[in-house]
Formats: structure tokens, sequence, C-alpha cells
């Protein structure tokens, strides 16, 4: 498999287009990085759209909820999907009202989804849900699941057909009059500081390292 996808008609980025990125490990990084995604599917010939907790395994994107849900059953039953991330990175303030607008990272991917009906296949993926959630050693400090735990929880396997990434990161800010501040508001996603619980209080419990300093990037 090559390192791009393939630009296809509904890919294809025709304005601004040198924003548009088809590399493969470039997309993923995003879709990695970002904590849900927004989930679009059509039904019964009308727009519906979720956000969801999401994981990439290799070229496969994972998507999971109550076997009720009724856009998630949708797409298990094979039906087309365009699950959609984005990273907001800053505020681009210009010295010209038409010239503000933001850095961003984004990923649209397309593809027709699949159950998992695999009870050790849904346990495995479940635990790389929680595993890209959490980012830390902690799966292995806990008990695991009790076996049936997971039987009303409906895994959804959606191969990445197609996919398109687009970064605007350079916004010109400084034509324009003077006297005017121009530049950047920065955006990040912080985490911290902790709260312990009033159990992990009682204990005397110090929070792990990994817990501690949590980040969604190395």
């Amino acid at each position: 498999m090559g390192n791009d996808f393939p630009v296809t008609d509904r890919t294809r980025m025709r304005r601004k287009a040198k924003r548009a990125t088809y590399d493969r490990a470039a997309i993923y990084a995003i879709v990695d990085e970002a904590l849900t995604a927004s989930v679009a599917a059509v039904i019964d010939g009308r727009p519906q759209v979720q956000p969801m907790i999401h994981v990439r395994i290799d070229d496969d994107i994972f998507l999971h909820g109550l076997g009720g849900n009724r856009l998630l059953s949708s797409i298990a039953d094979g039906g087309e999907v365009c699950i959609n991330v984005m990273l907001l990175d800053a505020l681009a303030m210009a010295r010209k009202i038409e010239d503000h607008s933001m850095l961003y990272r984004s990923a649209t991917l397309y593809g027709r989804g699949e159950e998992v009906t695999d009870e050790d296949e849904k346990a495995a993926i479940m635990d790389q849900v929680f595993a890209s959630i959490v980012r830390s050693e902690r799966l292995g400090q806990l008990p695991p699941l009790v076996r049936g735990y997971l039987g009303g929880t409906m895994v959804v396997r959606v191969p990445i057909d197609e996919a398109v990434g687009k970064v605007n990161s350079d916004v010109e800010t400084s034509d324009g009059g003077d006297g005017v501040w121009s530049g950047y508001v920065r955006v990040t996603t912080g985490f911290g500081p902790i709260e312990p619980d009033g159990r992990t209080e009682a204990e005397g419990l110090a929070a792990p390292d990994d817990i501690a300093n949590y980040r969604r990037t190395s």
C-alpha cells in the first residue's frame, strides 16, 4: 500500500488546494491525536451526525456504542460513513476583517462499516480504545472486563477507503493599516491539574507519572 491516499472526486480539494494532504502518515497523526470524531451517515434519506470516540488500528477506524444506536447500526449494516476530526491550533488575528482565520489540522475519511461480532476481537479492540484515550499503562493495573460485559456494545470496523487532510498553518496577518495588533492566539488542549476522588485521598495514593503528566502527543 502506498504512502498516499488516492485523490478521488470527493477528496480532491479545489479551493486552496495547497492546504490538502493525502499523506497517510500525516492524516493518521491527526486522527490519532483527536479525542473524538464527528461521524455522519444518511439514514432513510436524512443526514445524521454524532460525536463518537474512535480508535485507528492500521488502516481501519473503529467506532463503538450501545447496540441500539441507530447511526452505528446503519454503518454496521454496510452503510457508507464520513468521519471528520479537527484540531484547532490558533486564531489568526489580522489587520483586515476579511483576513481573520484559524490555524487548524483536519482529516476527513470515507468508508463502509462492518460489525465486529467475535467477543475476543471486540475485547481486544476496546483495549485499544482504552489505551488511545488514557495513554498510560493503566490497563495493566486494572482487573479485566467480565466476560460478556461487551454483549450490549456494538463495535464497528470502517476500512479507510478514501481520506484527505487539510492543514492551514500559514495565514498572513500583517497586511493592512498601521496601529492594529496582528498575530496569532494559540489554542491548546490542556490536561490537569489532576483531582483525586475521595477514596484515593483517603488511601493517600500519589498519582503515577503517566497520569500526573498526561499528554495527547509525544
